[in-house]
């Protein structure tokens, strides 16, 4: 027997030890191989199952790519310009009464909502970011699309049509099946945009279908959006949730003029937001979307002298924009591209345009389309008064189309033409029909939703007494026509003072309607008070005295029209009411509503009296002023201090407070964490208001502990945010979390027994990859147990690791999973070091062991192969020894299997790259392929190599190579470590979508 044995494995134990220090080098490979194998297995069983639910991942890569081209830019409404969505957007919020909530948030958590909003509040927008939330989140569980709902006008296509037909202008292969399977799953997020936008004839139709496919698709999530004037609950109740889009707040504006400058370059945000302060009629209109996005176009670059000073109401801002528009190139002294055609004579065209798709007949279907050749033909009928011959058509329409940007092509045709957004449309037809009031009365009789802000504009434009139109609307005997008249005076040139002062006083009597007609009259009588005219003055004064009356819903509806002028006056008789104990909520809700206008009063209440609501109300408000109001109270020893540590933490992340909190006035104090903010900070203001928030917030619990274990202030506080912050500056938040976790953490891991490969092994980054994937339920389900494993860390230190992005906290909590003796304890100097730039990472040193290692296991591969083929085919080369008989069987069936499993490993790897989406099957295949190749492998390769040089050189150069190799690994390994400050990864997370974060935020990148 040992003579046996000893044919086989002539050299005895040389070639074992060869072969143990062979295998030492792959260790890692093993490593690896072995980690997944069980998981992937359990899987793989599973998959056919699961497999029938997937949807192509081909599909959907293309449908993502669509998304992004179709969503990704927003015409602005004129001009080529488009906007970037993700650097320009500010989220919206939803209003209800003097409460605002994130509309996101809002959006996420009902599966059946109607989005009401003013012209140009946003509704569309809206809908585009959530589109490319999706495209960031990554979630295909449910995969959002855009109908609009204009397109239903006089077809008889069906809701599924339409959404399979966006697929398919997506490229999507096979849309309609996958369509129907994602429906019938429930994986789709449907938005309907635009119901105001279908005809009176098809409306109650389109509303039906509305109705029934949300009953048929129950599980699939859908939202309706619609101009408030609108909507009536048509919708109910299937569509049971309705939410109304608020306007922009102070933040809000000021945050999204940010956003553009930083996007364009070319913006005096100070400039404007003074202009705008200036202007309260101006700054009225400023609140919505659309206005604000106009705003922000002219007074970019070079425009800003060529517009001139910017007008003070709506109609009169779409008037000058327009003209503008229509003349720029005069303006702006462009040689190369100068008009040929007068500004006048191209807006009596759009005039027309715009009259005749506003009165398209029912028939004709799209009122926001209309085909090439009617353009043509509207322009040649007004040739004649141009004194123009008819060659002049197409060079005038083409000057309008291309120069002027107001009218834009819907198709790469040109076969169909619109308007950029509905209220350049409706504010066009409003001027066409100047001189024709009763044709206006008539169009509004027969369709009123579809007419109702032309009505609005028309009382702004005419240069003719409106008290006829305005009358006819008013005791037409409909609420909504009543409702409109009090709208409508607002901005009328000229109506009969009687006919006024009946609707004004008609609705104080009416103020406690409440519903949507209710907001819709507070805010009318609001930008009544707004306007500093004895009407609105006297307006003014009679919602004072209501306010003062026994409180009532009618005494409420008041407070809420005084908040809703937006005066400085108002603002102080609001102040008044909250000092009076009965009327004190109302006047509290108003004054936060107000913004910026009400910070002086807020300011008193807050410094003065050190009331808390006047604390939040600042918080909420925002602004760089609100948080300069803030910050003295840091100083206190009240409560007061904390409430307001918690706002500033909050506000930091916006630039503009970040840089007005640099210029505050400080206190000496040594209640303070010196570490907390970078020391290259210029201001040490801003570093002391940085380092007394941090104090605040734990109540210096790691004042005596930062760089030990010991001496920690016992008691920290508890979890107390107000409600209003929900995320704090990560600067701030990080070392605060992640210190305060380190130090009360447990010698015990949270590892799921699932990533488990025995009982104590474990890959680190398979754990942090596990962590960072959880989301929902389940993520808070989990954080949950892992923070029960260390069930004495303080609730304060958990609660700011979740006010931290999602990638931080997972970073902070991952380091909870892992055994304390894992991981290198953090520590201050750490923090201090991630805002320095890091040293040089060992790049070349791990080139070159990667590729001598690569260059090893080549070797070795080819020395498999020349064995291989040798006992593949008897005529082998001479240089090559012979085996013994025994082993020549074991090496023709290894040979078989080495060059099968190499070839199929290739196969499975090629395939593998190229699908779409990773296959677990494939991944188990490759890996049970790797099993019969590497013994095979090492058997044929060592083999050859001991019987060329002898198992004592090849023992040698193994060994030589493997500690050579792990000498460098581990070289490598020790110097990443010490360039690995976990605190360096946390700063340097994209928080790009936050839109908030300071510039200097990701400074340690």
């Amino acid at each position: 027997m040992g003579s046996e044995f000893d044919k086989v494995l002539p050299h005895g134990v040389g070639v074992a030890a060869i072969v143990f220090v062979a295998i030492f080098l792959l260790a890692a490979y093993f490593s690896e191989l072995m980690k997944g194998f069980a998981a992937r297995s359990v899987s793989a069983i599973f998959y056919r199952k699961s497999a029938v639910r997937r949807v192509s991942g081909r599909q959907l890569r293309r449908y993502r790519q669509r998304a992004e081209l179709w969503h990704a830019k927003h015409p602005l409404g004129f001009d080529t310009a488009n906007i970037d969505v993700r650097r320009v957007y500010v989220p919206l919020q939803s209003a209800i009464g003097t409460e605002r909530a994130d509309m996101s948030e809002t959006l996420f958590n009902s599966s059946r909502v109607v989005v009401l909003g003013e012209p140009g509040a946003g509704k569309s927008l809206l809908l585009k970011s959530e589109i490319l939330r999706w495209l960031e989140d990554g979630d295909d569980n449910k995969v959002p699309v855009i109908v609009s709902l204009h397109k239903c006008n006089a077809s008889h296509d069906t809701i599924r049509d339409f959404i399979v037909a966006e697929f398919n202008q997506a490229n999507v292969s096979g849309a309609a099946s996958l369509v129907d399977k994602m429906l019938s799953a429930g994986r789709l997020r449907i938005f309907f945009d635009g119901l105001d936008e279908v005809g009176r004839d098809d409306r109650e139709r389109v509303e039906r279908e509305l109705r029934d496919f949300s009953r048929t698709h129950a599980d699939c999530s859908m939202i309706v959006t619609c101009r408030t004037a609108v909507y009536d609950g048509q919708l109910s109740p299937e569509f049971d949730y309705v939410v109304r889009i608020a306007e922009f707040d102070d933040a809000s504006m000021r945050r999204f003029l940010s956003n553009w400058n930083k996007a364009e370059d070319s913006l005096d945000v100070n400039r404007v937001i003074a202009s705008l302060r200036s202007n309260r009629d101006l700054m009225r209109i400023a609140r919505r979307p659309l206005l604000l996005t106009i705003i922000a176009y002219l007074q970019s670059g070079d425009r800003v002298e060529a517009f001139g000073p910017l007008p003070n109401s709506r109609a009169g801002f779409y008037r000058a924009a327009i003209s503008h528009l229509l003349d720029r190139d005069r303006q702006l002294g462009r040689s190369r591209a100068i008009s040929n055609y007068h500004g006048n004579r191209k807006l009596l065209v759009l005039q027309r345009i715009a009259l005749a798709m506003h009165e398209a007949p029912t028939e004709r279907g799209d009122r926001l389309a209309i085909s090439g050749t009617s353009v043509e033909a509207i322009i040649r009928s007004l040739l004649p008064d141009f004194d123009l011959g008819n060659s002049h058509v197409m060079p005038l329409m083409d000057e309008i189309v291309d120069r002027s940007q107001v009218l834009r092509p819907l198709d790469s045709l040109r076969s169909q033409y619109g308007f950029a957004h509905l209220t350049l449309q409706e504010f066009l037809t409003a001027q066409a029909l100047h001189d024709s009031p009763s044709s206006l009365i008539r169009s509004y009789h027969s369709d009123p939703d579809a007419w109702r802000e032309v009505v609005k504009f028309w009382c702004a434009v005419a240069s003719v007494d409106c008290t006829s139109l305005i009358s006819s609307i008013y005791h037409d005997g409909s609420l909504d026509g009543k409702i409109l008249a009090l709208e409508s005076l607002s901005d009328t040139t000229s109506v009969d003072s009687g006919l006024a002062e009946e609707i004004i006083e008609y609705f104080l009597d009416r103020l406690d309607l409440g519903g949507l007609e209710g907001s819709a009259v507070i805010n009318a009588l609001g930008a009544l008070a707004a306007n500093n005219t004895p009407r609105g003055n006297e307006t003014l004064e009679l919602l004072r005295r209501i306010a003062w009356e026994v409180p009532s819903e009618r005494q409420d509806a008041a407070v809420l029209a005084l908040a809703a002028s937006d005066r400085q006056e108002a603002a102080f008789l609001l102040s008044e009411l909250e000092e009076d104990d009965h009327r004190r909520a109302g006047a509290r809700a108003a004054l936060r509503s107000m913004g910026e206008i009400a910070i002086p009063q807020l300011a008193v209440s807050a410094q003065g009296r050190q009331e808390i609501w006047a604390i939040d109300a600042l918080g909420r408000i925002g602004t760089p002023a609100a948080a300069t109001e803030l910050a003295p109270l840091l100083w206190n020893t009240s409560p007061a201090a904390r409430r307001a540590a918690w706002l500033i933490a909050s506000l930091m992340r916006i630039p503009d407070v970040e840089e007005a909190l640099r210029e505050c006035e400080t206190s000496e104090s040594s209640d303070y964490y010196d570490w907390v903010w970078d020391s290259a900070e210029e201001s040490s203001s801003l570093r002391l208001i940085a380092g007394r928030v941090a104090f605040l917030l734990d109540g210096g619990h790691l004042r005596g502990c930062v760089d030990q274990f010991e001496g920690c202030v016992p008691n920290p506080p508890v979890a107390d945010e107000p409600i209003e912050v929900r995320m704090i500056d990560h600067r701030i938040g990080i070392p605060l979390a992640a210190l305060g976790i380190e130090r009360h953490r447990y010698n015990q891991d949270a590892i799921p027994r699932d990533l488990r490969q025995g009982r104590y092994v474990f890959d680190s980054r398979r754990v942090y990859e596990w962590v960072a994937a959880l989301a929902g339920q389940e993520r808070r389900d989990q954080f949950a147990e892992i923070f029960r494993k260390h069930r004495h860390l303080p609730n304060i230190y958990r609660h700011l690791s979740q006010m931290l992005p999602k990638e931080v906290e997972s970073l902070i909590v991952f380091r909870l999973v892992l055994p304390k003796n894992m991981s290198d304890p953090l520590t201050k100097d750490l923090w201090r070091a991630a805002h320095t730039a890091p040293p040089n990472p060992p790049t070349a040193l791990k080139r070159v062991l990667k590729g001598a290692t690569l260059s090893f296991v080549l070797v070795l591969y080819a020395l498999a192969a020349t064995r291989a083929l040798a006992v593949g085919f008897s005529d082998r080369p001479s240089w090559v020894p012979p085996m013994n008989d025994i082993l020549a069987n074991v090496a023709g069936i290894a040979s078989l299997i080495f060059f099968a499993s190499s070839v199929l490993w290739l196969s499975l790897t090629f395939y593998d790259r190229r699908s779409d989406y990773s296959s677990e099957v494939v991944e188990v295949l490759i890996a049970l392929t790797n099993l019969f190749f590497i013994p095979c492998y090492l058997l044929l390769s060592l083999e050859l190599a001991i019987a060329l040089l002898g198992w004592k050189l090849i023992l040698m150069i193994v060994a030589t190579v493997a500690a050579v190799l792990s000498l460098g690994y581990w070289d490598a390994s020790r110097k990443s470590r010490t360039l690995a400050n976990p605190f360096r990864r946390m700063l340097s997370v994209d928080l790009r979508g936050d839109g908030l974060t300071s510039g200097g935020a990701n400074r340690a990148e």
